[in-house]
């Protein structure tokens, strides 16, 4: 199988951690030909989707994790398998990106996660379809709004709908000096963002628990804030602990799988806080790595197997 890999610069990833990369290795050592590709790589010859890509050869090893083989240009029905996994912020180049996957598989292409689900389900605002497990959320932009929204709930979160890994989430508390100048700020850049209850257990740490076609290993990743920072995103400086997946848990991610599977959602990335359901990852979740290195579950084999199954 010819299985390329969209994805942001190989040469800036964290070897030891980079999902993406576990992936490319089980792929590679299962017999199949790998590719890489970069995002602004993606491009439209008239109506046939393309892209300039690379064979790529990949390993764990700290100074030489990937080599690459020379740059091409092919029509995408080139490859058999495509797996998309460009990281946020998820924007007009991101959107567009969707659409030229989208016109591969007219072509026959097998595209993960199925672009068309990556452009309409927003990964902050898919939680609203299951509003028993959230807690209480607004979405605006409107200063009114989200500060009559403070003042019901005292202490809030506040996130952008386009980015990831904890960029740009602020905390924010009725008696902050600065709050009207915050709020001002974001009616002025008239972009909607998520405004939701602040949640205590945060400093406990939120889970990850990651999908394959629907399926979870019985275990989350929890990402525990460090010093005074309330975030847990490992890529803000959290730190990761595997642990056992709760009652709670699998009542949340039992509600969703369903929607996911219809949706074409290979793997799926699902962030639960306390006893909340706070996003629904399917751009690129990660956290493969923590689970391998802290109890030997492979999530990438599984995740290869599919897509085998696939053809």
């Amino acid at each position: 199988m010819k299985l390329a890999f969209v994805m942001d610069p190989i040469s800036n990833i964290s070897y030891r951690k980079d999902s993406t990369l576990a992936m490319m290795i089980e792929a590679q050592e299962r017999g199949h030909e790998i590719f890489y590709i970069e995002p602004n790589c993606l491009f439209f010859d008239s109506d046939k989707p393309c892209a300039e890509y690379s064979s790529i050869s990949v390993k764990y090893e700290e100074s030489n994790w990937y080599e690459k083989g020379e740059n091409k240009t092919a029509s995408l029905d080139f490859f058999d398998a495509i797996l998309m996994r460009q990281d946020p912020p998820f924007n007009m180049d991101y959107i567009n990106n969707t659409y030229i996957l989208e016109s591969a598989e007219k072509l026959g292409v097998k595209v993960f996660n199925d672009p068309k689900t990556l452009r309409d389900s927003n990964e902050k605002l898919a939680i609203l379809d299951y509003p028993s497990l959230i807690t209480d959320t607004i979405v605006s932009s409107s200063k009114k709004i989200i500060k009559d929204f403070i003042g019901r709930n005292s202490e809030v979160v506040i996130k952008p709908l386009g980015l990831m890994g904890g960029e740009g989430i602020r905390r924010l508390h009725e008696e902050d000096a600065d709050l009207l100048e915050t709020l001002d700020s974001i009616e002025q850049k008239n972009e909607k963002m998520m405004v939701q209850k602040f949640i205590p257990e945060v400093f406990e740490g939120d889970k990850r628990v990651i999908l394959i076609s629907g399926k979870d290993c019985g275990f989350s990743v929890t990402r525990i804030p460090q010093g005074d920072d309330f975030r847990g995103n490992l890529a803000a400086g959290g730190k990761a602990e595997v642990r056992e997946m709760n009652d709670r848990d699998f009542e949340i991610v039992n509600a969703i799988k369903p929607k996911l599977i219809e949706q074409g959602i290979l793997v799926a990335g699902i962030d639960i806080l306390g006893s909340f359901l706070t996003e629904i990852n399917i751009t690129s979740p990660t956290c493969f790595r923590e689970l391998y290195d802290q109890q030997g579950i492979n999530l990438a084999k599984d995740l290869i197997e599919q897509i085998e199954k696939a053809f």
